[in-house]
């Protein structure tokens, strides 16, 4: 694939990352911030169930933090690339802590379901702009171990926050748990206060919500990445949401944690190489989930022994840590000055894309099989890489 790849330099690891005074601090923060909020988020859903005696509680708490954050990410996102980036982030992690605290004074389900909301806004805010000050003061080496360390921070904040904090809120009660993240918050903020102060750039009048998708739109390299990222995202929760119709027992927490785990590892290994900063590695990591996703739908069908789906499933979370090199190729290629709406354009479209593609796979699931469901989301991953193969994908300028 022709493209500007050759001219990155090779990945200097992890050890530089906290040898850089914006990424050390990012990266800390990120891993602070998501233990805390994976606690937060165990506290509100036990809460949201014990209050109603009903699933529908904690399915109110996650369905909360969809509108908001979508909201965040297309009306609004024409602000977030207006103040100074670190003041935003230092602010994004104070009014997370006032939004936690309400429900820590008060442990009902609507203050919970709305606190939930709220910070389903501020973490799509907060997203986009940590990729936006990666943009602007992280030197090209280091977004790719940056961008992995900081999913393997997510995906192990994921696991340990919510066993950490189911088990908090059963022990002593939910608001441990909520005090604990509200912690985490103030924590953060202290931790990012302390980036280097950069001259605010000017950046032009706020942007109308379409900027994002014009820019994206009009570079091909990016529209292909955003593409491929998309295909990906349709079935990203897959894994989890077809799990309980197919273990049992003691091998459905396996089943169930597979996927993350999978993803986990995948991007600590490879976020410090060069080859996933390169369009051909995405693509190529692209194509074998794809291949995974086929492959746990045979395994399915054919009633294969459940340690089989478990790797299945690990190799479905594997190959979705392409999508840190995704960030960085969109760090790499699209304007600083409107990184943070690029970037909230894609948690958008993302949001969209995952939320319809599970029900539609959840349909499938439903009607004629879960082996259906894993081959229907291979066969369309498969198409988009087709359609973005390395051929297909012109050269970034």
């Amino acid at each position: 694939m022709p493209d500007t790849d050759a001219q990155l330099t090779p990945s200097p690891g992890y050890r530089a990352l906290f040898r850089h005074p914006v990424a050390s601090r990012l990266v800390i923060a990120r891993g602070i911030s998501e233990l805390g909020d994976f606690v937060g988020l165990a506290a509100l859903l036990l809460l949201a169930y014990d209050q109603t005696n009903s699933v529908l509680g904690p399915a109110a708490v996650y369905a909360a933090r969809t509108l908001p954050a979508l909201l965040v990410a297309t009306v609004f996102s024409g602000w977030l690339d207006v103040p100074a980036r670190r003041t935003l982030l230092v602010w994004l992690s104070v009014v997370g802590a006032a939004l936690i605290a309400v429900p820590a004074a008060v442990p009902e389900p609507v203050p919970a379901i709305v606190a939930a909301g709220l910070l389903g806004a501020v973490r799509a805010a907060y997203a986009s702009v940590n990729v936006a000050v990666v943009a602007e003061a992280v030197d090209a080496p280091l977004r790719l171990p940056l961008f992995g360390l900081s999913a393997f921070a997510n995906q192990a904040g994921q696991v340990v926050g919510l066993l950490a904090g189911a088990g908090l809120t059963v022990a002593l009660g939910s608001r441990v748990a909520l005090l604990i993240d509200l912690g985490s918050f103030l924590v953060a903020a202290v931790v990012l206060a302390g980036l280097p102060k950069r001259p605010h750039r000017v950046r032009g009048p706020r942007p109308p919500a379409t900027a994002g998708v014009r820019i994206i739109a009009g570079h091909p390299v990016l529209r292909g990445v955003a593409l491929l990222t998309l295909g990906t995202v349709l079935s990203g929760a897959l894994p989890e949401t077809l799990a309980p119709d197919l273990a049992a027992g003691a091998w459905r927490p396996a089943v169930l944690a597979a996927s993350a785990l999978g993803g986990a590892v995948f991007v600590l290994v490879v976020g410090r190489s060069r080859w996933l900063g390169r369009l051909a590695g995405q693509v190529a990591v692209a194509a074998a989930l794809a291949g995974a996703l086929l492959l746990t739908g045979v395994l399915v069908a054919v009633d294969a022994p459940l340690a089989a789906l478990t790797v299945g499933n690990a190799l479905i979370g594997a190959g979705g840590g392409w999508l840190i090199g995704a960030q960085a190729t969109f760090a790499r290629l699209a304007p600083p000055e409107r990184m943070g709406q690029v970037e909230a354009t894609i948690v958008a479209a993302n949001i969209v894309t995952s939320g319809v593609g599970i029900f539609l796979l959840g349909g499938v699931a439903a009607v004629l099989s879960p082996a259906a469901s894993y081959l229907s989301a291979g066969v369309v991953l498969l198409v988009v890489v087709l359609l973005t193969r390395s051929d297909r994908l012109p050269a970034p300028e």
